[in-house]
């Protein structure tokens, strides 16, 4: 460190400030919202960012960079006598956490555990968000996957639901099935491995059903451009000889793996494909030391009897379970429902609190998950709409795609290995110098080039100002 700014820290230590602030935020709970009771003379304001994948790598700048702006944001509005809730979770479950495990011989299980806990203690609490802890949801949690295995139930009971036999894009690295949306120039965008071909039975959401309704909405959205562009060249709609054709293919959830929901449904042969009652939900996922994809086009699950073999509700025949996994991207669709009400054990969401607190007031995330995360939202939200669930049929009033960090002109990826991770600077720096240095990078929709000698830049003006000696400036 430089010894000037070495000086300066002596006067500011930024380290026994900001855990004094942090124990005290636990201490008080001063940012835990309770969603059940409205504030009086506090309009409701949900601030919502897209909740992390816990890798083992933990959290990069470019994270940082993300929460910290819809962060700022949250203050302002507070300021505005807005009533913030800032939730955050874990989106836990999937191919990406599973391929790591693999990759390190490590269930998935203990693997998830070990991230989250380094997520939550060691980076999320310490880059200085307010956050509402006490509505912490992880999809891999059975109290959550149990109403995303409910949810599949609607759609099924719907008839948007449907399993049948089709070509459908196969991984041989990741040796399951992949939506159209996760194949990119003919590549697993999970992997990179070159996707193939297969004919195999598959469980689909009618996504087409809701093609031109979904094309329709995105021209009263107040969403970042670039964002609905996309999604409006990926829905695909032409006219030939006066037919109307669309791009957008159904929805293929199932997964040939572990790391998953099982998908509720049972198989009889007396009476055909029956849906698991719902107050027998979850269906939960089992504990096996052999959870090893296969590539047989068979999940692991169908090698545990004692989970397969089960009797049929409807007739009290023997039956089989379902033994393929829901797609994480399932799960995601959804959470932002359960977090105000993620206190509820025997709804999914309480229709009060989410009346109240929804749709979303502002949603911050990457423009990566357009065509993904975004519209698989946007259909099951107007799918529970049609059912009579939500008294609104688009999730997030205002979606703003933040910028790229990139280091030397080059976007930060792991495959790249120049992935920055905060801790370093947080540990030399703190908190308020890295989320200054960071909103200071170009326009948050732009994104900068992230450099150690811009922060030291920042971290020298912090220590000298009036504002940064002996004060927190987290905590204003």
């Amino acid at each position: 460190m430089d010894p000037a700014i070495r000086q300066l820290s002596e006067t500011y230590n930024h380290r026994s400030v900001e855990a004094h602030w942090q124990a005290i935020w636990q201490q008080t709970q001063i940012y835990d919202t309770d969603t059940a009771r409205a504030a009086p003379d506090q309009p409701p304001f949900y601030n919502l960012m897209m909740f992390p994948y816990p890798s083992a790598a933990g959290l990069h700048v470019g994270n940082v960079y993300a929460f910290t702006g819809a962060d700022i944001y949250g203050r302002f509005m507070a300021m505005q006598c807005k009533d913030v809730f800032e939730p955050m979770g874990f989106d836990a479950f999937g191919i990406h956490s599973e391929n790591f495990a693999i990759k390190q011989g490590i269930h998935p299980r203990q693997l998830t555990d070990q991230n989250v806990e380094r997520f939550r203690e060691t980076q999320l609490k310490r880059i200085g968000n307010h956050f509402a802890w006490n509505h912490e949801v992880n999809t891999t949690d059975p109290t959550y996957y149990k109403w995303t295995q409910w949810l599949f139930l609607q759609l099924f009971k719907a008839g948007l639901a449907e399993r049948k036999r089709a070509a459908v894009n196969w991984c041989p690295s990741c040796k399951t099935v992949l939506a159209d949306e996760q194949v990119a120039e003919g590549e697993c965008e999970r992997c990179g491995t070159k996707a193939t071909k297969r004919e195999l039975e598959q469980w689909f959401f009618k996504i087409t059903r809701y093609a031109q309704r979904l094309l329709d909405n995105l021209d009263n959205l107040d969403w970042s451009e670039r964002v609905k562009a996309i999604q409006r060249n990926w829905i695909g709609r032409s006219e030939t000889d006066g037919e109307v054709h669309y791009h957008l293919r159904d929805w293929l959830i199932s997964r040939q793996r572990y790391w998953g929901p099982p998908i509720p449904i049972i198989h009889c042969d007396t009476c055909g494909v029956v849906p698991v009652p719902e107050d027998q939900l979850p269906v939960e996922l089992p504990q096996t030391d052999n959870w090893l994809p296969q590539g047989t086009g068979n999940s692991p699950l169908a090698d545990i009897p004692e989970f397969v073999n089960t009797t049929c509700p409807c007739c009290g025949s023997k039956a089989r379970r379902e033994t393929d996994v829901s797609d994480n991207f399932l799960d995601s669709a959804w959470y932002f429902l359960r977090y105000p009400s993620s206190h509820c054990s025997d709804i999914p969401f309480d229709l009060e609190i989410t009346a109240h607190w929804l749709p979303v007031d502002m949603y911050i995330g990457g423009a990566e998950h357009s065509v993904l995360h975004l519209m698989y939202t946007r259909f099951i939200t107007m799918v529970l709409h049609d059912l009579g669930y939500l008294p609104f049929e688009e999730p997030f009033r205002r979606f703003r795609a933040h910028g790229l960090i990139t280091q030397n002109g080059v976007k930060m990826s792991k495959s790249k290995g120049n992935v920055v991770p905060p801790d370093q600077y947080i540990e030399a720096y703190g908190a308020d110098t890295l989320r200054v240095y960071l909103m200071f990078l170009g326009p948050y929709e732009q994104g900068g080039d992230f450099s150690d000698q811009g922060i030291t830049g920042v971290h020298r003006f912090l220590l000298k100002s009036d504002l940064a000696v002996g004060d927190d400036l987290s905590c204003c």
